[in-house]
């Protein structure tokens, strides 16, 4: 007996063929994805380990005293004039004034370039207040070192430059 073909019987065979090809394809691309990530990610440089910075101020303990009269001093040169501070501890503050600006009536500050420290950059703000008292912040920082300036305010009223890392303030941006 010769058995007949029926015509439902080719169709139930492409829809095999054809499911079986997507299932396929559908596994041969979720894997060609993964291969592709993980490239990315062997490849990608997230973090770049860069070579450790210098100490500019090693030499220089790590607070130094400032009186208000000293820091009050900073404010009585003009832009473009050299300053002369010398400070306990060794530290010198000199050079000249590379800015000096008034915003509003109570708030001023001043910038100076200090050549002995690879010009380094101390900027120093005044802030009077409705009650005229006066409070002073600033710091000393050079980008291209490890270590700086910060200026604090004591409980007593008196100030200190106290040591600080620039690499944890200063974000390094790579390209």
């Amino acid at each position: 007996m010769e058995k007949k073909e029926n015509p439902e019987d080719y169709g139930k065979v492409f829809d095999t063929i054809s499911i079986s090809k997507f299932y396929n394809m559908k596994h041969l691309t979720t894997t060609m994805c993964m291969v592709l990530l993980t490239l990315f990610a062997v490849t990608a440089k997230a973090q770049i380990n860069q070579a450790a910075k210098p100490s500019l101020f090693s030499k220089i303990p790590t607070a130094v005293s400032l009186s208000k009269t000293q820091l009050s001093n900073f404010f009585t040169t003009a832009k473009g004039e050299n300053i002369l501070a010398p400070l306990p501890g060794g530290l010198m503050l000199s050079g000249p004034v590379v800015s000096r600006v008034s915003k509003y009536s109570n708030l001023e500050t001043v910038v100076i370039k200090l050549a002995a420290y690879n010009n380094s950059l101390f900027s120093l703000s005044k802030q009077t207040d409705a009650a005229n008292n006066i409070t002073y912040v600033g710091k000393i920082i050079n980008p291209l070192y490890a270590d700086g300036f910060e200026l604090k305010s004591n409980a007593d009223g008196s100030y200190e430059l106290v040591k600080i890392d620039i690499e944890k303030i200063l974000v390094t941006c790579n390209q």
